[in-house]
């Protein structure tokens, strides 16, 4: 569970990067810890730093990309946005304590940033602190001007799963699932209504997942097993076979060829 998160799509920070950054120019400190390429005095460098470091965190160069971000926050110590991408950053690592203080750093300097809310509570779920999280996500979504709602729905339905709560987890869940939705929104729902004992409900979850993504391995791998699970063995491995030719080298075709193997 911990693992399912959703966050604000990373485009939106080339759109507000400007908005919050120092007026002077930065100290001689700071200009220390500046990429050798990145000027100083050119008022694009913070948004291009962002970006760099955004993709280097999406590449799992993680480290690499905090630094970068590290040095846009050295040029725009009161952005939000960097504080934000910051706590984004160490949430891939897998340290969501360390992204609650900057996802609360980015609030403190702009209340009103839903995408920051939205992130601190799925933050907050990750380190068990339900009730932090359900406060945020809450807030996230009396925001009725926020474009990432879908996000905050899959989220607030990962934590009624959390708490076991699988009928308000579905209701959320399928406010999550869309065109502009989480993939993993239709994983998290195929499992839930497999749990309430909804195969057709379940099937019909993971399929769309499939449909609305039929490059991720990981969804075809969902349904795969599920119809295993199903008894319905010869459509699984239609599946399987799939995944093994979609993504040989993944973990997902390892287990494809395991199951493969267990029912031949």
């Amino acid at each position: 569970m911990n693992r399912r998160w959703c966050h604000v799509p990373l485009l939106a920070v080339v759109l507000f990067a400007g908005l919050y950054g120092c007026t002077t120019a930065p100290p001689a400190a700071r200009r220390e810890q500046l990429p050798p390429e990145i000027d100083a005095n050119d008022p694009l460098a913070p948004t291009l730093l962002m970006q760099q470091g955004q993709a280097l965190v999406r590449e799992g160069r993680i480290e690499e990309g905090r630094a970068r971000l590290q040095a846009a926050l050295a040029l725009q110590p009161n952005n939000p946005i960097i504080f934000n991408q910051l706590g984004l950053a160490e949430m891939t690592a897998g340290r969501p304590s360390r992204a609650i203080e900057h996802f609360t750093r980015a609030l403190q300097l702009a209340p009103a940033f839903s995408d920051a809310r939205n992130n601190r509570g799925a933050a907050y779920m990750q380190v068990g602190q339900f009730s932090l999280a359900e406060a945020d996500l809450l807030q996230a979504l009396g925001d009725r001007y926020y474009p990432n709602r879908a996000g905050v729905y899959f989220n607030l339905g990962s934590l009624n799963l959390a708490r076991g709560n699988l009928t308000a987890a579905v209701e959320n869940l399928r406010r999550a699932v869309g065109p502009t939705g989480p993939v993993d929104a239709y994983l998290l729902l195929g499992d839930v209504e497999e749990r309430l004992g909804r195969f057709e409900l379940a099937e019909s979850a993971l399929r769309d997942g499939v449909s609305r993504a039929p490059e991720r391995a990981d969804v075809l791998l969902a349904l795969a097993t599920f119809l295993d699970r199903r008894g319905r063995g010869a459509e699984a491995r239609s599946y399987f076979e799939k995944i093994i030719l979609l993504a040989p080298a993944s973990s997902e075709a390892e287990q494809a060829r395991t199951r493969l193997k267990v029912g031949s």
